[in-house]
């Protein structure tokens, strides 16, 4: 009787140790799908938005800041000039620099900053189409920089044909009711090229007949200033003001220099 007795809490004791483990049933179902045998889709690209990690080789340059120089601009040229000779391009006048000569203050030349190489290129087939004898030649980024802080911005007057005896006071008194900067005023000479002139003789000898037949006529210096204005609009109401008034007994030509 105690051996059949023993016999029995002895099986029941190996069929508790039998029961099933929740936890580890658990684990296994979870880990089944790292051992099957079917194809998993691969995962979906993920889309990258940040400009900085493209590789700048890979970038369209289609898209980026193209900075030119425009050689032909002159005297009276304008910035909105430019803007239509290159109306395709969709520039304004913030994109425009007008390059001057230091010796004499005209303008020879204009830095312009496209706001894309496709606009570079409707620039160029511009020209093109008008047919006329203008050069657009790509530029680092470093003229236009040298251009910026050269650049008179519309708020620098050119006084030209002061009298040689004119002091600063003087030119102060001719721009009396304008809003300038009195220490800014800078006097200098330009001095024009001498113009060729016909010559008047009849050669009669084959030794007048190899002189030439021009001569150079020099013309007189011109005294010019420049003066710098707080704002655009106030630089154009000098010119508005001023343009061909009288310092001493000169008449002055004004203009602004952009």
């Amino acid at each position: 009787m105690s051996f059949l007795l023993r016999k029995t809490i002895n099986s029941n004791s190996i069929l508790q140790s039998f029961k099933p483990n929740n936890a580890l049933s658990l684990l296994l179902r979870q880990s089944t799908k790292h051992f099957t045998t079917e194809t998993q889709p691969p995962p979906p690209p993920q889309e990258n938005n940040d400009p900085s990690s493209i590789d700048p080789f890979l970038q369209d340059s289609a898209t980026s800041l193209t900075y030119a120089r425009f050689h032909g601009v002159r005297k009276h040229t304008l910035k909105t000039d430019i803007i239509n000779l290159f109306e395709d391009s969709n520039l304004t006048p913030d994109d425009i620099i007008v390059v001057h000569h230091r010796f004499n203050n005209n303008p020879y030349a204009a830095a312009i900053k496209f706001p894309s190489r496709r606009a570079y290129d409707n620039a160029q087939r511009s020209l093109t189409r008008a047919g006329r004898i203008y050069n657009l030649e790509k530029t680092p980024p470093t003229v236009w920089d040298a251009a910026l802080r050269n650049s008179y911005d519309g708020k620098t007057v050119l006084l030209e044909g002061l009298p040689p005896n004119a002091l600063n006071e003087d030119i102060e008194r001719f721009l009396s009711g304008c809003k300038f900067v009195p220490s800014s005023i800078r006097t200098f000479v330009k001095y024009p090229d001498p113009v060729m002139s016909a010559g008047r003789k009849n050669p009669t000898t084959s030794e007048e007949r190899t002189e030439p037949t021009t001569s150079e006529e020099k013309r007189d210096p011109i005294r010019m200033a420049t003066v710098l204005f707080s704002t655009r609009t106030e630089a154009m109401n000098a010119l508005i003001k001023k343009n061909r008034g009288f310092c001493l007994n000169n008449q002055i030509s004004v203009r602004v220099l952009h």
